[in-house]
């Protein structure tokens, strides 16, 4: 198949991000330009221009980033495609019910249900229509395609005018923590040096963030991979067969409210301490080939 990067945009866009949407495997960039694209993205007001655009290759999938513009924007858009939607879903390749060419590969998407525990299998090719999808975020960057990618620039219609202003907009600190796909969720009674030691030690695609002061992104974070360190976490959602999950815990008689594949305990002649140096030098092999590592 071909993919396809979609910007919307209200200035040229710029070289590096053309360049480094071909090294994540873009064929081609499509720049969507219109007077007020570059404001924050709403189906009333960019849902039109999207459409605008994706119907010019017309789609099998159109994919959209956890933590982006994919609730606002995916649910009006396969309206408009006649498509099916998934809010929460992941990619599968697999073999085809029919026969195709050699090096030729099917791939499927799962929807998965809103508490994780199961998922429907969808085929865009049986469907016979688009599947609009969000994926979840995380992971290191891996470079799949050149920097040299072809931009094609289209022009589309000015949002709507709906009234809206935007008034202030500031980061948030803890919005990684709901679109991780590797989640190291530490115990505040550990105290901040801790965060600090294993934030500092975690490549990019680890996120550590503490229990309590990220607690209402943890509320909707699903992540692949988590590393409860310490005795008491809060309870985070998780995909049934894909997380694994560890719990560092210093007190043997308390059970962990995470259940966990792998249960680190410390020692009764160790130490926190020891254990904490152990986890923060292993977090980059779980960034690395995507399969759960934990200290022995």
């Amino acid at each position: 198949m071909t993919v396809y990067a979609i910007v919307l945009t209200d200035r040229h866009l710029d070289e590096k991000v053309a360049v480094r949407l071909g090294r994540a495997g873009a064929d081609k960039v499509l720049a969507c330009e219109g007077p007020g694209l570059g404001a924050p993205p709403l189906d009333v007001t960019h849902g039109a221009a999207l459409y605008a655009a994706v119907e010019r290759i017309p789609p099998l999938l159109v994919l959209f980033p956890a933590g982006g513009a994919g609730p606002q924007l995916g649910p009006g858009l396969a309206s408009r495609l006649g498509g099916a939607f998934a809010a929460s879903a992941d990619l599968e390749v697999g073999e085809a019910a029919t026969p195709l060419a050699d090096g030729i590969g099917r791939i499927f998407v799962r929807r998965w249900r809103a508490d994780r525990s199961s998922y429907r299998r969808l085929d865009p090719v049986e469907l016979e229509r688009p599947i609009v999808a969000i994926l979840p975020a995380g992971g290191t960057f891996v470079e799949r395609g050149a920097a040299e990618v072809e931009v094609e620039v289209i022009s589309c219609a000015a949002p709507a005018k709906v009234g809206v202003t935007e008034l202030s907009s500031e980061p948030d600190d803890y919005a990684a923590a709901a679109v991780a796909s590797t989640l190291v969720v530490v115990d505040p009674a550990l105290g901040a040096a801790v965060v600090a030691k294993l934030a500092a030690a975690a490549p990019a695609g680890v996120t550590v963030v503490d229990a309590v002061a990220a607690a209402p992104a943890l509320a909707a974070s699903v992540p692949r991979v988590l590393i409860a360190v310490g005795g008491s976490v809060p309870a985070i959602a998780g995909t049934p067969r894909s997380r694994v999950a560890a719990v560092v815990e210093s007190q043997p008689r308390r059970a962990p409210r995470v259940p966990a594949d792998v249960m680190l305990r410390v020692p009764a002649d160790g130490s926190v301490e020891a254990l904490i140096d152990e986890l923060a030098a292993s977090l980059p092999a779980l960034a690395g080939d995507g399969k759960a590592q934990t200290p022995s």
